[in-house]
């Protein structure tokens, strides 16, 4: 004899077991989405927070002050800073840089300027060698450190460096350091031919260029 009493609690069972994991994921799937958003906007109050100790700093640098600054590794300040600035595996301690712009994704330095070859193609090269023709004029080359990663910004300085001072984290790399260094990633500049100071927004003072390393 059929026991039709216990398929139905058996059926009963199965679909209470079936809802219940389809509610869970539904929760678990909005659980994942909202802190998803709640993220993005913890990061983009982050971001305006910084953008607003900074633009007071590009204020002063329109107006002739110095775009020096201090990047400091947050990692090693409280037990290298000021006395230690040696590369070990957390990067410097703290390395000089120069204001260049804000960004959409975060705030852009002058790392330094080197020489610029260029060969017939009209390709820009850091390096020359045969083909290449030594450039009059020399390349800027500039590192982004996005918002997220810098935890701080001193406008005024302290009583060692006299200058902004940005306190962020070191897990970058570039060219010349593979890793532990402030910068996602590098951008070249040379000065833009048609800039004319005074009338000019300061920022089309350099144009961006494509470098194609010869080595």
């Amino acid at each position: 004899m059929i026991n039709w009493q216990s398929i139905i609690d058996w059926s009963l069972q199965n679909t209470i077991g079936i809802l219940g994991i389809l509610i869970g994921g539904f929760i678990a799937y909005h659980i994942y989405f909202l802190s998803e958003r709640l993220a993005l906007k913890d990061k983009l109050i982050h971001r305006d927070n910084i953008r607003r100790r900074v633009e007071p700093i590009l204020s002063e640098i329109r107006k002739g002050i110095s775009r020096k600054c201090e990047l400091i590794n947050v990692r090693k300040y409280l037990t290298h800073y000021p006395n230690d600035n040696k590369f070990n595996r957390h990067g410097y301690t703290y390395i000089g840089a120069e204001l260049k712009t804000l960004r959409y994704d975060g705030v852009e330095f002058f790392e330094s300027i080197q020489e610029l070859y260029k060969n017939s193609n009209g390709e820009w090269s850091l390096t020359g060698g045969d083909g290449w023709e030594r450039c009059e004029d020399n390349v800027f080359i500039a590192g982004v450190i996005p918002y997220e990663w810098i935890e701080y910004v001193d406008a005024e300085g302290d009583e060692f460096s006299y200058r902004p001072q940005f306190f962020t984290r070191f897990k970058g790399g570039n060219r010349k350091h593979k890793g532990k260094f402030p910068y996602k990633y590098l951008t070249y500049y040379k000065e833009s031919d048609t800039y004319v100071k005074g009338s000019d927004p300061i920022d089309m003072q350099w144009r961006k260029i494509e470098i194609k390393d010869t080595k």
